[in-house]
């Protein structure tokens, strides 16, 4: 029994009748053009169907406005994989997309859209960028089970993840039954997992998740409680970016990031500068310079310039696998970064010298 029930003309009630998918794929395909379906995802929501990843494809993942990563994979219950091989499968996809760079994710998102995630020059691009950025970073995803039927088998697989998994991690199961009645059709969504998915979330909000404007001030009294490691070269680091005339720009984001935006002297931005907080390498500098790889021939720079700028860089104690990453991959890889603690004063000044090559 469907247990839902439909009024026909005449007054009489009708139960409607299960209809069930003839594949797998046709599930996929409704909840990729209406991902408002899935409980979590907010406003703005982007879907991309079969991402590539090194695991193999993921079903679909989701972007919303707010940089969350949604990944959703659908099985149905004839399929011998809808109880076991899913979740092992689900982890797989997510373990290759924690720390991948935002550039790689947005390559292989147009790859299979042929759309861009952002637009570089929109102000609500920056942002987006950001956020996807920390959560690929932190590996802060929401995993979705999408069957046909839920069992006591999968509710209890779902209630043990949730149990066991870090606070950046929620995974719930989500049954679209398929009902119909004549020549309508109807989808009925049934969720389990969400309650303690949100009880998780909202301690993990209580614990630091609200968005903070990290202006230096911020950051700093932030490190004092937090990385006090890395407050002289926090300080130093301000000093030094004042001196070169660079503005010190706060994230809003619920852990410490800010950047410098780096340009040259016509005004042309060749890319940024960041201070990122990550709870297993504690706060970081970070180099990122991909602009300068998607620069037309006579936008770039002269190759001079960035030879001289790289080589500064590999002079620099502790730098020397950033310019490494930089010159084996003409800026185009992910973006190099090193604990800001593991830095000398030495260090951090001999860094500014080589941005003011960029400069000019």
């Amino acid at each position: 029994m469907s247990g839902i029930l439909i009024r026909q003309g005449d007054g009489t009630w009708r139960e409607a009748a299960y209809a069930g998918y003839a594949l797998e794929s046709d599930l996929q395909a409704i909840l990729a053009e209406h991902p408002a379906l899935i409980p979590g995802v907010g406003e703005g929501a982007r879907t991309c169907r079969e991402f590539p990843s090194e695991a193999g494809p993921a079903d679909i993942v989701i972007v919303d406005a707010a940089g969350d990563v949604t990944l959703v994979e659908c099985k149905l219950a004839a399929n011998p994989q809808a109880r076991r091989e899913i979740i092992g499968q689900m982890f797989d996809y997510t373990s290759r997309l924690w720390k991948m760079d935002v550039e790689d994710f947005a390559a292989r998102w147009q790859s299979r859209t042929q759309g861009s995630l952002f637009s570089e020059d929109s102000e609500s691009g920056i942002p987006l960028r950001e956020a996807l950025a920390r959560n690929l970073a932190e590996g802060r995803f929401r995993i979705v089970l999408a069957v046909d039927a839920i069992n006591s088998p999968l509710k209890r697989m779902v209630e043990y993840l949730n149990f066991m998994s870090g606070p950046n991690t929620s995974v719930i199961a989500v049954e679209y039954s398929r009902l119909t009645q004549g020549s309508t059709e109807i989808l009925a969504p049934r969720v389990y997992g969400q309650e303690l998915a949100e009880v998780r979330a909202g301690a993990s909000k209580t614990a630091g998740g609200d968005l903070v404007v990290w202006d230096a001030g911020t950051f700093r009294s932030w490190l004092e409680s937090n990385d006090s490691a890395s407050i002289e070269n926090f300080d130093l680091f301000l000093s030094e970016a004042s001196r070169a005339g660079l503005a010190f720009i706060g994230s809003r984001t619920p852990t410490p990031a800010a950047h410098l935006e780096i340009s040259n002297r016509r005004g042309q931005q060749l890319g940024r500068v960041s201070l990122y907080f990550y709870s297993g390498q504690r706060t970081s500098l970070e180099f990122d310079f991909t602009r300068i790889s998607r620069m037309s021939p006579d936008e770039k720079p002269d190759m001079s310039v960035l030879s001289e700028f790289v080589d500064q860089l590999g002079l620099t104690a502790g730098l020397q696998e950033v310019a490494d990453s930089l010159r084996t991959t003409h800026f185009a890889s992910r973006r190099p970064n090193v604990p800001l603690a593991r830095l000398t004063e030495e260090s951090i000044r001999q860094a500014f010298v080589a941005l003011s090559v960029l400069m000019g």
